[in-house]
């Protein structure tokens, strides 16, 4: 395309010679015109590629003006035209900021020349506008990237200042804006890390690879807030920008403080845990023992109801000797008395070795009418060694014409067996006692077992029903027996309350509806012979 220059002139023998000049010189001419309102009115129809426009026109604006209005509203170069090198138009002409000059008449070699390197020098200038467009654009690229980023941005000094942060960084830190968080935040070592010494440790290994990633640290926000901060910089080595010689730190860093707050919680979490196994496989451990000592004492049951099985056949062979003997021998009364006592001994025995059978036969859990003094009697004639070897003096107060119950007889004997196997264990080595005492009350019977022994403590008395739970040393208690009366019990529709202070003894009432919890209407016992009340 034609490169056109719009000539203004309005000396007809100039402007002729000039459209010749432009016309020799290969360009496209358009005028020439005299005013500069009709310059104006040209270039609004047909634009120009420079324009030579003499200072002095004949209407009402002069060049310089119309230069003015033609820069304001177009990017087309002016070459002014004098026929002086002083006038002081020309210091007013500056302001127009011209492509150059030429003095009147125009040389061709000249006017070549000015053309040529005005409009090489705008090209240049219109690359330079458009280069500082795109640096423009790029930059508030930039700065839009930086300030929405989600992550904290910065740039530090190695002494530890700050030099750059933006919007998200200058949050993390409490500040209101980056701004603020520059004029704050002069010495990081002092002012943001909770401990200086993770300052040294970060620099440390900046130095030794350049780069750091990943690197956690507990800092402090402007209000002395704590935070937990990641970060990922490396050496930047700069320029002699002003504040910024030397290298400079530039990183990005993210706030993890709930990362730290989940972590610490499932650390929490998992020692509690940790605490519970540890403390359920104590637990369990103790309960297999336990389990182990229950089992040895299955095992003595068993034992003893085969060594009294052993027993009682040739117990019979002499009870059998022993009432012929008493019935047939001729003796003096001194002798019968020994031998009578020595056939009661042996009823005792016998009944002694039927008892031990009785508690380990498994249970036919059928219920039947039952006389609960005779199964206090039974159980109390297993017993009876032990409270005098152990020095308790036991007391038996039965009510009169108590009636028979209805009950599972063997589950019965367990509950008094194991209700006073505990009385016996809390007694003191000396000056125990031991009361039973039965009665009836309304539909039920009431037993109750009181000792004088160590008590239980209040902690304890919450869980004295729990199965495996004793206070007693492992070598004397399973803690099943409580477990097992308590099930018993409730089976037969009864309650147990068991009220106890440390030191002051226990006392346990045990009531049974006399009918078993069926309904049922039961006869009484037949009249006891045997005093209501005795010691043994």
């Amino acid at each position: 395309m034609k490169t056109n220059l719009l000539i203004v002139e309005d000396d007809g023998i100039l402007a002729a010679n000039l459209e010749a000049l432009v016309a020799e010189l290969g360009y496209g001419v358009l005028g020439p015109v005299s005013t500069g309102e009709a310059a104006l009115a040209l270039l609004e129809e047909q634009p120009a590629d420079l324009v030579l426009m003499d200072i002095e026109l004949a209407g009402v604006l002069n060049g310089i003006e119309t230069a003015a209005i033609i820069t304001g509203r177009s990017d087309v170069p002016i070459v002014f035209l004098t026929g002086f090198s002083q006038d002081p138009l020309l210091e007013q002409a500056k302001r127009a900021s011209p492509y150059g000059y030429l003095i009147k008449p125009v040389p061709e070699r000249e006017l070549a020349a000015t053309v040529t390197m005005s409009l090489h020098r705008h090209a240049l200038d219109r690359q330079l506008r458009a280069s500082r467009a795109a640096l423009a654009q790029s930059e508030a690229r930039y700065r839009r990237l930086v300030e929405d980023a989600p992550l904290g941005i910065f740039r530090t000094t190695l002494d530890g200042k700050s030099l750059l942060a933006n919007t998200e960084m200058a949050a993390m830190l409490g500040c209101a804006d980056p701004h603020e968080t520059l004029h704050h935040f002069k010495d990081l070592g002092r002012q943001l890390y909770m401990d200086p010494g993770e300052r040294e440790k970060f620099l440390g290994l900046l130095h030794d690879h350049g780069l750091v990633r990943n690197f956690e640290y507990q800092g402090r926000k402007k209000n002395g807030e704590p935070v937990w901060i990641s970060m990922n910089a490396r050496l930047t080595h700069t320029s002699n920008t002003p504040g910024e010689e030397g290298p400079v730190i530039d990183g990005f860093a993210q706030d993890i403080t709930w990362r730290k707050e989940v972590e610490a919680q499932l650390k929490a979490v998992n020692e509690a845990l940790e605490r519970k196994v540890e403390q359920r496989t104590l637990e369990l451990q103790e309960k297999q023992k336990q389990l182990l000592h229950a089992e040895k004492l299955s095992a003595i049951g068993r034992l003893a109801a085969s060594v009294a099985h052993e027993f009682n056949n040739p117990l019979q062979g002499i009870l059998l000797i022993l009432n012929g003997l008493h019935k047939r021998a001729v003796m003096d009364e001194e002798d019968r008395q020994l031998l009578q006592a020595a056939i009661n001994e042996g009823v005792r025995i016998k009944n002694l070795i039927a008892s031990l059978r009785d508690f380990n036969r498994p249970s036919s859990g059928t219920k039947s009418l039952m006389s609960l003094a005779e199964a206090i009697d039974s159980v109390l004639l297993l017993n009876t060694y032990d409270c005098k070897l152990k020095g308790i003096r036991l007391t038996v107060e039965h009510g009169e014409h108590l009636p028979q119950i209805l009950a599972v007889a063997d589950q019965f004997k367990q509950v008094l067996l194991n209700l006073l196997s505990n009385a016996m264990d809390a007694c003191p080595p000396q000056g125990g006692e031991i009361t039973l005492t039965t009665r009836q009350e309304g539909d039920s019977i009431v037993l109750a077992i009181k000792d004088n022994g160590m008590g239980i403590k209040s902690e304890d008395m919450d869980h004295i029903f729990e199965p495996f739970f004793t206070t007693k040393p492992e070598v004397k208690g399973t803690g099943l027996g409580l477990s097992v009366v308590h099930g018993i019990v409730k089976d037969h529709q009864g309650t147990i309350d068991i009220t106890s202070q440390p030191g002051q003894g226990t006392l346990c009432l045990l009531r049974l509806p006399i009918d078993g919890g069926s309904g049922r209407s039961c006869p009484e016992s037949a009249p006891r012979t045997t005093p209501s009340s005795r010691e043994q």
